[in-house]
Formats: structure tokens, sequence, C-alpha cells
């Protein structure tokens, strides 16, 4: 890492600039329990032809946001991966697709006989890997004068075990950024929470956007906001820090947006979409504000990765 005083973890990210191959989606897996799951997906990671640097590989605003928090403390970013694991920045990986969350063509766990849980199965790849504790060992190696966690509390309930185990003065520097609410964490982590909340998705702040963006935009925040003012504070102290910043603006409230089928958000989705480039962020951003159309964050996922593969096939 660049600057060894700063660590930057974020989640990766299910949009990808290479097509993964069929042997690296995780519906092809056939079914089995944690182990034997985990252990054909780590072979066929190992056997995989083509490799493409992480920070190119991933793409959308949330990876935009958390490489510029990175440039402007000077510091590399290392993405947390349901199928791979601990990943940095300019690291080569294969194009996959694994989610550890319900509801999607390439979950892991519909692959999953028995008891199945996100955090059981970031315990099964570390074991398929070899690698005891892989995010522990990640952030006490940097001895970092300060980690910064930014993802959705889905991430951070993956790997919290290992965060809450921390030494105590590797817990002390961490501070995780992104769920809106303290209680959306484990407990134990309750005192590295920053209060970032809906005043940051206020447009006066220059920062908002969508609901998964949001510990991304947080972080830049947090980077640019608050860490100049205070770079040696404690955990308490950039918290205070962080809500005298917001202290600012008022909780944004979105307003609600008309019901629409799939076939018409689609269209709407395919009338701007080379306008913003395909970038996911802008277009889920016009649909509700400009043509008021109320579509939820999984929902427009789905209908855009619809529409991105008959372009694609196109």
């Amino acid at each position: 890492m660049r600057n060894a005083k700063i660590t930057l973890l974020t989640n990766c990210t299910s949009r990808k600039r290479r097509p993964a191959m069929p042997s690296l989606r995780a519906h092809t897996l056939p079914r089995g329990d944690l182990l034997a799951t985990s252990e054909n997906w780590v072979s066929r990671l190992k056997e995989a032809k083509y490799q493409f640097v992480a920070s190119h590989l991933y793409c959308g605003r949330a990876v935009t946001e958390s490489l510029e928090a990175g440039q402007a403390v000077g510091a590399e970013v290392a993405f947390l991966s349901a199928g791979l694991g601990i990943v940095e920045q300019y690291q080569r990986v294969p194009a996959y697709s694994l989610t550890a969350s319900p509801g999607y063509l390439d979950s892991v766990c519909d692959r999953i006989t028995g008891p199945y849980h996100p955090a059981s199965w970031w315990k099964a790849l570390a074991k398929a890997q070899r690698v005891d504790r892989p995010l522990a060992q990640f952030i006490e190696n940097r001895r970092s004068l300060l980690t910064l966690v930014a993802m959705p509390s889905s991430y951070l309930g993956m790997v919290a075990h290992e965060l809450a185990d921390l030494p105590p003065k590797s817990l002390r520097a961490v501070r995780i950024i992104g769920p809106r609410r303290r209680e959306e964490i484990d407990q134990r982590l309750w005192d590295s929470w920053l209060p970032y909340d809906a005043r940051l998705d206020s447009p006066k702040t220059g920062m908002n956007g969508t609901a998964s963006d949001f510990p991304h935009r947080a972080l830049r925040h947090f980077v640019l906001n608050v860490l100049p003012n205070s770079k040696g504070g404690s955990r308490e102290c950039h918290a205070d820090a962080v809500e005298m910043a917001l202290s600012k603006f008022k909780a944004y409230v979105r307003p609600r947006g008309q019901s629409t089928s799939d076939d018409d958000v689609i269209s709407a989705i395919v009338t701007v979409w080379k306008k913003h480039s395909g970038r996911r962020s802008g277009i889920l951003r016009e649909l509700r504000s400009e043509l008021n159309i109320a579509c939820e964050q999984s929902r427009f996922r789905k209908l855009a990765d619809k529409v991105e593969a008959k372009l694609n096939a196109a």
C-alpha cells in the first residue's frame, strides 16, 4: 500500500468490465456442503486463464468514489469479495460472478446444502484458500494508524467476527463507514461506527446519490472534509467531527415516484443509457428525480442487467 498510515477497505461490485467465464459463475457450481463448494470454487479460480487488475475490473460509482478517496489520502484501496477474499487494488484477478446474498442468479447460497450464512461462506472460502482470518491478517500486517472500512451492512455482517476479534489496539484504529444506523452492525463494533446518515443525501452536500453507493460517498466525504482536520483523532473525535459536518444539512427524504411496470422501467433505462454512458448511478438518479419513476435498488439492478446484456449482445 502506498500510504502505510491509512488502509482503505471497501466491497467489490457485481458490475465488472469483463464477463465471467461460465466456470466462474456461481450458478454452475454443483450443489454441496460449504467446504466442498468452497473447495470447488477455489480450484476453478486457480484454473482461470485470464486475469485483470482489480480496480480496472470492478466498475460503478461505488468503485470510483472509493478510488478517489484513496487517491486523496495517497493510499491504495482493497476490496472485500465474497468470491475472492481480500483483493488489493492492483492485484490481478479473474472475472467472476458470485455473491453471498440471496436472490441473484449467481448467489452461492443456492448451491449450499444445509445451514448457510454469509459469514459461514466467508470462513469456508478462507479455509479453501488455506488462509486463517484473512481480513484480520490484512489489517494487522499493515499496522496502519487508521483503517477505514466502507461497505454496506451485508458485507460487514460477513466479516464482523474478524473485525470484532482484532486486538484492541488494531480495533481502535478502525472506522466503520456505510450503514446509516449503528444498530445495523455487530454491537461489538458500535464504537467504531461513524454517524453518516440521510443528511449526506441532501443535494446541498454535493455527494448525494443512490443507496448502493452511500458507504463510498461517505468515505470520500470523510477523507476530504473530516480527516484533514483530525488526522490523529480518536474514534470519538472522528464521530463528533462527522456529526458537526452533517449538522449543516437536513435529512433528505426522497420523493416517492410513480409505480411502473418492468417493461416501462426497461424502456426508460434504454432511453437514458447512452446519455449516462451506462453509468447506473446516473441512470437511477434520473429515473427517480427527473422521470419520477419508483424503482428499488435491487429491482433496478436486475432490470439494468437485462438492458446491458441486450446491448452487449447487439
